[in-house]
């Protein structure tokens, strides 16, 4: 129940974060406070876990800041000064993509794991309904005989 909670703050954390800057959308109280759940939640499974994720979610932070500050000096140069900061614009482009590249290799690792553990779970709770099937079986044929 704890892992499905977490899944589900995790997926409502995700689909308010930004995937890229352009389509940046405002943080409400809501994220926030969804962040904040997801972050209290990897800390009670694994602490390293939840400090790394917290680095890696800053430094995508920093990453996307510093894109939006290459993109707006880009679009005030004009076209005389444009050369000049498109090598700074791909590079914050670049590093941007590292950050969130980095971010999402660390939510699919956890949800792999997550994963295995539904997959374990499931076997587990199979193997029971089959055993309570053959104890039924057992009974019903018992209330049967004269």
């Amino acid at each position: 129940m704890k892992a499905i909670l977490v899944g589900t703050t995790l997926l409502a954390f995700l689909w308010t974060s930004p995937t890229c800057a352009g389509a940046q959308t405002p943080r409400t109280a809501g994220d926030d406070e969804a962040e904040r759940k997801f972050v209290e939640a990897l800390q009670r499974e694994d602490p390293s876990s939840a400090e790394r994720y917290v680095a890696l979610r800053d430094a995508r932070g920093k990453a996307m800041t510093e894109l939006q500050r290459a993109e707006d000096q880009y679009r005030a140069g004009g076209p005389e000064l444009r050369p000049l900061s498109l090598t700074l614009l791909r590079q914050a482009q670049r590093q941007y993509a590292e950050s969130s590249l980095a971010l999402l290799d660390f939510l699919d690792a956890r949800n792999r794991r997550a994963l295995a553990t539904y997959r374990e779970e499931i076997s587990r709770i199979n193997r029971l309904l089959e055993e309570h099937e053959r104890r039924r079986a057992e009974l019903e044929k018992l209330l049967l005989e004269p």
